[in-house]
C-alpha cells in the first residue's frame, strides 16, 4: 500500500522542509563554485570527486528528510500518526529514519575523505600522505561499522519499524550519541593534522595564521554537533516522529555545513584579481604520487609545501613576493670519473671537476 501524503500543519514540519531544502541548495552552490575555481587552473583532483560524491549523498539524505515529512508524518506524535494516517505511515517513517542514518554516514565519509585528499595535495610530504591514508582508512571503517550497526541494532531487522514484533533492540539514542562523539573526535584530529606542517612554512606569521584559520574553518560544525549531542540522551525513540525533529534537523545540517566549509578555502581564484591559469606553476593536486588514492608503490619525495599554499593566500599581498636566492653553501665541488664503453676517452678527460650551484626559492 502506498503511503498517504501528509498535510503540512505545524512548524516542525516546516522547519524540516526549509532546512533540508536550503541544505541541498547551499551545498550544490558551494561545490559548484569550488569546481569552477579549480577548473580555472585545470586542477580537478580526487578531493573534488569526493566532495561531489558527498554533495550527491547530502542531496539524497535531505530528500529522505523531506519524504519523512510528506509521507512519514514527521512532526506529529507517533500515536497521532497511527490514529490519523494509519500504521503504513509510521512504518514508512521508521524505515526512512534508518535510511537517513545510512545516508548520513555516506555523506560524512566522503566529506572527510575530500579534506584528507586535499591535505595530501597541499602538503606533498610522505609523512602527511601516510597519516592521511591512516585516517582515511579509519573514517571508512568507522562509517561502515555505523551502517552495519544501524541494521543490527534490532533483531529481527523488521523490529526497527514494528515495535510490536517479538525481539530485542539496543538503545537507538545511545547509538546515535556515540556516533556523534566519534564524529566530533575525528573532526578534531583531521583539523589538527596539517597544523605542524603549517607551523613550519617559511612565510610571514600573519599569512601563516591566515592559512591555519582557513584550514580550521571546519570547527564551525562543532557547535551544531555539540548541541545535537545534548538532545540525544533524553530522546524517546518510540515517539521519534515528534521528539526527534530538532535532532534530525541538526544531524542534517552538520554534514551540509561541513561540505560548504570544506569548499570555501578553495574558492579564492574566483575572487582574485590575478587568476591562476593552466600555465601557472602552481601544481595543486597534480601529482599522482601525493594522492590519497594512488598506489602505495614507490617512495614519495618530500617537497616544500610553501608554494602549494599559494592557492589559499592573497597574491596581491606585498609579503607574497617570491625571490630567487642562492643557498649560502651554494658551491659544491665534486670530482667524478668520466668513462665510456664505446670509445676511448682522452687521458686528459679521465677526470673532470663539476661545479654545482643550487638555488632556493624563498617567499619573503
Amino acid at each position: 500500500m502506498t503511503a498517504e501524503t501528509i498535510p503540512i500543519e505545524n512548524g516542525q514540519q516546516v522547519g524540516v522542509l526549509v532546512t533540508s531544502s536550503i541544505s541541498i541548495l547551499i551545498v550544490i552552490v558551494a561545490v559548484g563554485l569550488r569546481i569552477v575555481a579549480k577548473k580555472i587552473g585545470n586542477r580537478i583532483d580526487y578531493s573534488d570527486y569526493c566532495i561531489v560524491a558527498a554533495a550527491l549523498w547530502n542531496t539524497a539524505m535531505h530528500a529522505c528528510c523531506i519524504s519523512l515529512v510528506t509521507y512519514g508524518g514527521f512532526g506529529f506524535h507517533t500515536t497521532e500518526i497511527y490514529q490519523r494516517f494509519g500504521p503504513e505511515t509510521a512504518t514508512f517513517f521508521f524505515k526512512g529514519i534508518m535510511s537517513f542514518s545510512i545516508l548520513w554516514n555516506a555523506t560524512v565519509c566522503f566529506s572527510k575523505l575530500s579534506i584528507l585528499s586535499m591535505y595530501a595535495a597541499l602538503i606533498p610530504m610522505s609523512s602527511m600522505l601516510q597519516w592521511a591514508r591512516i585516517l582515511g582508512a579509519l573514517v571508512v571503517t568507522w562509517n561502515i561499522a555505523n551502517i552495519l550497526a544501524a541494521f543490527l541494532i534490532c533483531r529481527p531487522l523488521s523490529k526497527n519499524w514494528n515495535f510490536a514484533l517479538p525481539g530485542t533492540c539496543g538503545s537507538q539514542p545511545s547509538f546515535y550519541f556515540s556516533m556523534g562523539i566519534v564524529n566530533l573526535i575525528t573532526d578534531a584530529v583531521i583539523i589538527a593534522l596539517p597544523m605542524p606542517y603549517l607551523y613550519k612554512l617559511r612565510i610571514a606569521w600573519r599569512r601563516k595564521l591566515a592559512v591555519m584559520a582557513l584550514l580550521s574553518i571546519g570547527v564551525g560544525t562543532w557547535a551544531i554537533t555539540i548541541y545535537r549531542q545534548t538532545l540525544l540522551p533524553n530522546l524517546d525513540f518510540t515517539d521519534m516522529t515528534y521528539e526527534g525533529v530538532l535532532a534530525t534537523i541538526l544531524s542534517g545540517l552538520e554534514p551540509a555545513v561541513a561540505i560548504v566549509l570544506a569548499c570555501i578555502p578553495l574558492m579564492r581564484p574566483l575572487f582574485s584579481k590575478t587568476r591562476n591559469t593552466a600555465n601557472s606553476s602552481f601544481s595543486y593536486g597534480s601529482s599522482t604520487h601525493t594522492s590519497l588514492f594512488s598506489k602505495k608503490g614507490g617512495k614519495v619525495p618530500d617537497l616544500d609545501p610553501t608554494a602549494t599554499f599559494s592557492e589559499l593566500m592573497d597574491d596581491n599581498d606585498a609579503s607574497s613576493q617570491i625571490e630567487l636566492q642562492p643557498i649560502k653553501t651554494s658551491q659544491i665541488v665534486r670530482v667524478s670519473s668520466v668513462c665510456s664503453h664505446h670509445k676511448q676517452v682522452p687521458a686528459n678527460l679521465n677526470h673532470a671537476i663539476t661545479v654545482e650551484t643550487r638555488w632556493e626559492v624563498r617567499r619573503e
